[in-house]
C-alpha cells in the first residue's frame, strides 16, 4: 500500500475512534455509521482480442456523519480502500489502479469524503470539502469498486415545499480507479488545467408535475444547459404513465478546448499545437414510462445536432442525462438519432428479491463532427441486469449486468467505439452501526 493511502487509513480510524464517545446511549441519535463492502469483477472483450481483459477487487467504505450541532453544523468522513483480487490481460483503470509503470496497485485506499455540513432551519443545506455529488450533468459514477467524489463546496436553498435552488463549485476530484485527489484537467494535456467546475440548478416538483434545470461551467473549456420536465398520469388499476421530455446543450467556452482536448471531438489534426476547436451540440428527447404492478416498460428517442459531450472533464464517466445513452460508448454523435425500449419485472411472486431488466439502443445516421462528409456510423447496445436483494441477509445484493455494444462506421467518427461485450458483477453489503 502507498504512504498516501496509509496516511488515509490512518486519519479515518483515528477519527472514528471517538465515535463510541460521541454515540454513547441516548447520544447516538443523529449520528451515523456504515460500513459498505463491494465484490466486483469485470469480464470485457473486444473486437480487437488482445484488449482483452478481466479484473475482480474487493472494495470498501467506512462512512460516518454526525447530526447537526445545536442544529447548525456537523462533519462527514469517508474511507475507501480497493484490493486487488484478481486480473488478466493488458493493464487498465477499469477497476484497479496503476503506478507510473502502467502495473497494478495491490491495493489503494484514500479519504474519499471528508466535509463540513452547515443548515439552517430548512431554508439552507451546505457542504465544504471532499464530498460524493449528484446532479443533472455533474455525477459521482459508482458503478466501480469505489464512487467517484469531489473537492469544493455544494449547496441547496429550499425557499418553499418543492422549489429548491442549488449549486456546486469543485477544483479537484479523485476518480472511480484513483488512489488521490487530482486537478480538473482536458484530455489533451496534464498541463491544460481546469481552474473548476460550477453549477448551478433549479428543481420544481408539485403533484405530477417535475421541472429540473441546470447550467454547468468548466472554466475556460466547456459550458452546458439542461432542462428536463416530466408529468405523470394516474391510470386505473393502479398504474401510471411518466412523460418526459429534455433538452441538453455543449459548447466550447474558452482557451483550453484545443483540438485533441476532447477525445470524443472529431479534428483535422488531434494533436494540433495550440490550434482552437469549437463544439456547438445539442440533444432533445422524448421519453415514455409505464408501471403496472411488477412490470415497468419504457421507450425513449433522442435527436442530436452536432455532438453532444458528456465528460465535464478528463476522465468524468458520470450519469449521461439522455435515457437513449449507451454505456459503452455516449450515443451522443452529430446528426445521430438514437432509438430505446426497456422493460422490467419483479419476480418477487415467484422468487422474492429477484427483478430483471433489458434495454435496447439504437443509433443512426452518426456523422463526423468536424466535416460530415469524413465520416458516418451506425450503433447499438444491449444491457440486461438481474438484481437480487437476498431476503435472509439484510443489507446483501447482487447484481449481474450484460452489455453488448456493436458499431458499423465509415470513416472517423470518434464518439463511436469498436465493438465489444461485458459481463460484470456486483456483490454489495451494506451494514449500519447506528
Amino acid at each position: 500500500m502507498k504512504v498516501q493511502s496509509k496516511r488515509a487509513v490512518a486519519l479515518l480510524v483515528s477519527t472514528l475512534a471517538v465515535v463510541p464517545g460521541l454515540t454513547h446511549a441516548a447520544e447516538q441519535s443523529g449520528h451515523m455509521l456504515e460500513l459498505k463492502a463491494r465484490g466486483i469483477h469485470f469480464d470485457r472483450s473486444f473486437e480487437d482480442s488482445s484488449k482483452d481483459r478481466t479484473q475482480s477487487a474487493l472494495g470498501l467504505q467506512l462512512n460516518y456523519e454526525s447530526p447537526y450541532l445545536a442544529d447548525v453544523i456537523g462533519v462527514g468522513i469517508s474511507g475507501y480502500s480497493v484490493t486487488r483480487l484478481g486480473s488478466s490481460g493488458p493493464e487498465a483503470t477499469d477497476i484497479l489502479s496503476t503506478d507510473s509503470d502502467g502495473d497494478y496497485h495491490d491495493s489503494f485506499g484514500k479519504i474519499g469524503q471528508a466535509f463540513i455540513k452547515v443548515k439552517y432551519q430548512d431554508l439552507l443545506q451546505a457542504k465544504l470539502g471532499r464530498q460524493v455529488y449528484n446532479s443533472m450533468l455533474l455525477f459521482s459514477s459508482t458503478s466501480r469498486a469505489i464512487p467517484a467524489s469531489y473537492s469544493g463546496g455544494s449547496g441547496v436553498v429550499t425557499p418553499m415545499k418543492g422549489l429548491s435552488f442549488y449549486g456546486a463549485m469543485f477544483n479537484e476530484w479523485s476518480a472511480r480507479a484513483d488512489s488521490s485527489f487530482e486537478r480538473l484537467r482536458t484530455d489533451r494535456s496534464v498541463d491544460d488545467e481546469i481552474d473548476y467546475v460550477g453549477l448551478i440548478g433549479a428543481k420544481f416538483e408539485q403533484g405530477p408535475v417535475a421541472v429540473n434545470v441546470e447550467y454547468l461551467h468548466a472554466k475556460d473549456y466547456l459550458s452546458k444547459f439542461g432542462l428536463v420536465g416530466s408529468y405523470t398520469f394516474s391510470l386505473a388499476e393502479k398504474s401510471a404513465l411518466k412523460l418526459t421530455a429534455g433538452l441538453h446543450t455543449s459548447r466550447d467556452d474558452g482557451k483550453l478546448f484545443l483540438t485533441g482536448s476532447e477525445s470524443d471531438q472529431d479534428d483535422e489534426d488531434k494533436y494540433a499545437k495550440g490550434a482552437r476547436s469549437d463544439n456547438d451540440g445539442q440533444g432533445v428527447y422524448l421519453q415514455a414510462d409505464w408501471n403496472h404492478g411488477a412490470l415497468t416498460l419504457g421507450a425513449a428517442v433522442a435527436k442530436f445536432d452536432g455532438l453532444w459531450i458528456e465528460d465535464n472533464f478528463a476522465g468524468d464517466h458520470g450519469q449521461n442525462p439522455f435515457p437513449t445513452g449507451g454505456v459503452l460508448a455516449d450515443m451522443t454523435n452529430r446528426d445521430e438519432t438514437v432509438w430505446m425500449v426497456r422493460g422490467g419485472y419483479d419476480w418477487k411472486e415467484l422468487v422474492n428479491g429477484v427483478k430483471t431488466t433489458v434495454s435496447y439502443k439504437s443509433g443512426s445516421g452518426a456523422r463526423n463532427s468536424h466535416v460530415a462528409s469524413l465520416g458516418e456510423a451506425d450503433e447499438d447496445e444491449v444491457e440486461a441486469n438481474v438484481f437480487y436483494a437476498v431476503p435472509a441477509v439484510k443489507g446483501l445484493k447482487v447484481r449481474y449486468r450484460y452489455l453488448k455494444y456493436t458499431a458499423d462506421k465509415t470513416g472517423r467518427v470518434d464518439g463511436v467505439k469498436s465493438d465489444g461485450t461485458d459481463h460484470r458483477l456486483y456483490i454489495d453489503y451494506t451494514y449500519r452501526f447506528f
